[in-house]
């Protein structure tokens, strides 16, 4: 988890970590958080952009001068697909790239199989949760398994995604800590802890 979230400071970092063990010790049930730097590389999108930006170029470039020979056009659109792909890797721009559907797509994915690989039930009890976070595509996700689901008032795992989405955008650890916070509440609310 320090990992994933190295653009938070150290203090950010420890109120996160409470917060999940905090979650963790108030319920019975599964908890787990799963935070990923992005659910994707998105590597098809800077070549697909270079290649068709360099071509278009090109294109006018020829329209503009007529007298381009085809070995020229060939060079200039070499070049430009080589500036361009370099550019065009660089994460932010990447990321831009990338269309909106793609990548909560490819998240909603990545949540899935974060799901299967930590918290999938093997056992009779079918009351777990997951708040799976994909920093860079600032997407937040919760899956709740059989038991979660059903004891949580309806619309309340949405409630919580849209809450937290929407304090990230001002401060990612306040977000963080909201929806980790929120989850534990329900959870401990319906499989309280033995311990307490």
């Amino acid at each position: 988890m320090v990992d994933a979230l190295h653009s938070l400071n150290e203090a950010d970092r420890k109120r996160v970590r409470a917060a999940v063990e905090a979650a963790r010790a108030s319920t019975a049930a599964k908890f787990d958080f799963v935070v990923v730097p992005a659910s994707d590389h998105y590597a098809l999108y800077p070549v697909v952009w270079s290649a068709v930006l360099s071509i278009a170029l090109t294109g006018a470039l020829s329209l503009l001068r007529p007298h381009l020979t085809i070995g020229a056009g060939g060079i200039v659109t070499a070049a430009l697909f080589a500036v361009l792909s370099f550019l065009l890797e660089l994460w932010p721009l990447r990321m831009l790239l990338a269309p909106r559907k793609v990548k909560r797509t490819l998240c909603s994915r990545m949540a899935r199989h974060q799901f299967s690989a930590h918290l999938i039930s093997r056992d009779i009890e079918h009351n777990g949760v997951m708040l799976f976070i994909s920093l860079a595509e600032h997407h937040l996700e919760i899956i709740a398994e059989r038991d979660a689901h059903a004891a949580a008032p309806d619309g309340t795992w949405d409630r919580i995604v849209s809450d937290a989405t929407a304090k990230m955008s001002g401060n990612l650890a306040d977000g963080l800590v909201d929806a980790v916070t929120a989850c534990g509440a329900v959870l401990s609310k319906a499989f309280p802890s033995s311990a307490r």
